[in-house]
């Protein structure tokens, strides 16, 4: 009866994690699909490759591990990477990390099957008939990262805290005798704080789940069958169907190279100033007459339909037009940089364009050679730091 509940709390031990792993890269696609639906354009330099270390405890998750207390499974271990942010979304990364690894067993260290410690020579879990083990662990890995603040805050090089989430493979293995290895899923979240231009204080949690028998056909061999059978990360034999390695790292990230676009355009309001007076004795008249200002017009994410204040807006702007017919305009489409790729935002930008001057010939009259077309792309964020504010066009006046 003990037998059949440890079996049926371990299934339940391994079926959260999987549904643990299947959240977090629910959560990474549908931010990148989200990315998707809007463009970017870079307005200065953006560092583009970094490279970073880290280190801090490891808690290993195995057969055993639940009979040992917390502290007693808590060990440490590095990590150093290589990566490249692709965009203001998307990067990837190489790694590698190292780490002393905790658990138990059921061989002794005499049987030197499991990497038993040999400071166990009777059971240190009598109940459990548990020895400690002790073992050195290297892991590799290749990760794609999600820049999540970026998703949903709009593109800020100023932020001081940046998320990232992200998924993984990996390939992880044993230094000391008897050794395996096995591949690994790995899910994480990188927080990062900009301590400088180019340096970032780095808070890694990374969870790395691996089939504890994705080489052995044997679910339980007895312990003269192990060395036929590898590919136990610890050697030993349970009910466990995944292990994992829970890793949390602190350390240091560096951001180098990169590239240059030009910068977005800002538009000043055309008034024309006053001219100063040199004698007190002249007085200045001044007549009050329309003005032409730029007009903003908003637009939802991914879109370039016109809503219905955006039509009452384009109206108030078209009867101003048809009392000066000798004006002209502008009108210039944009997209938040913070979502979608260049293409895309270009495209979009340029529709938004085109959709407001459809409006403002078709619907109100306006003679179309008066209005010229400009699709910029994606911007990064330009009013109050509000992304949806860069979802816009601006129509200016050239002549008026």
């Amino acid at each position: 009866m003990a037998q059949i509940t440890l079996q049926k709390n371990e299934l339940v031990s391994n079926r959260n994690l999987v549904r643990l792993l299947c959240f977090l890269l629910i959560f990474c696609v549908s931010g990148f699909l989200k990315a998707q639906n809007t463009s970017y354009v870079i307005e200065e330099e953006q560092n583009q490759w970094f490279i970073g270390f880290g280190v801090g405890p490891r808690l290993f998750f195995s057969d055993h591990a639940k009979q040992l207390g917390f502290m007693d499974r808590i060990s440490g271990g590095g990590d150093v990477y290589l990566g490249k942010w692709w965009g203001p979304i998307l990067g990837s990364r190489v790694g590698a990390s190292w780490q002393v690894l905790k658990g138990a067993t059921k061989y002794s260290y005499k049987q030197n099957l499991s990497h038993a410690i040999p400071e166990d020579v009777n059971y240190y879990l009598p109940e459990h008939k548990l020895y400690r083990q002790k073992f050195d662990a290297w892991h590799a890995y290749a990760d794609l990262l999600f820049n999540v603040s970026n998703i949903f805050e709009g593109v800020n090089r100023t932020r001081f805290w940046t998320l990232a989430p992200f998924i993984g493979v990996g390939y992880i293995g044993t230094w000391d005798q008897p050794t395996a290895s096995n591949f690994s899923l790995n899910v994480g979240l990188m927080n990062k704080l900009r301590v400088g231009s180019k340096v970032d204080l780095v808070f890694d949690i990374r969870g790395a789940a691996f089939t504890d028998r994705m080489k052995s056909p044997i679910r339980d061999p007895n312990p003269e069958q192990l060395d036929k059978y590898p590919g136990r990360l610890n050697n030993d034999t349970g009910n466990r169907s995944l292990d994992g390695i829970l890793s949390v790292n602190i350390g240091i990230e560096f951001h180098f190279g990169g590239n240059i676009i030009s910068k977005p355009v800002y538009y000043q309001s055309h008034i024309e100033p006053v001219p100063p007076v040199d004698h007190p004795s002249v007085s200045v008249i001044t007549e009050w007459k329309d003005v032409a200002v730029d007009v903003l017009i908003l637009f939802q994410i991914g879109q370039s339909t016109l809503s219905k204040d955006a039509r009452v807006q384009l109206g108030f702007l078209a009867k101003l037009m048809h009392e000066y017919p000798e004006s002209s305009y502008t009108i210039t489409g944009y997209a938040d940089e913070g979502t979608g790729s260049s293409d895309l935002n270009y495209r979009l930008s340029s529709d938004r364009a085109k959709r407001v001057k459809d409006c403002l010939v078709g619907e109100f009259g306006i003679a179309a050679p008066r209005l010229k077309t400009a699709g910029v792309g994606g911007i990064e964020n330009r009013y109050y730091n509000d992304p949806s504010l860069s979802r816009s066009v601006i129509i200016r006046p050239d002549k008026y």
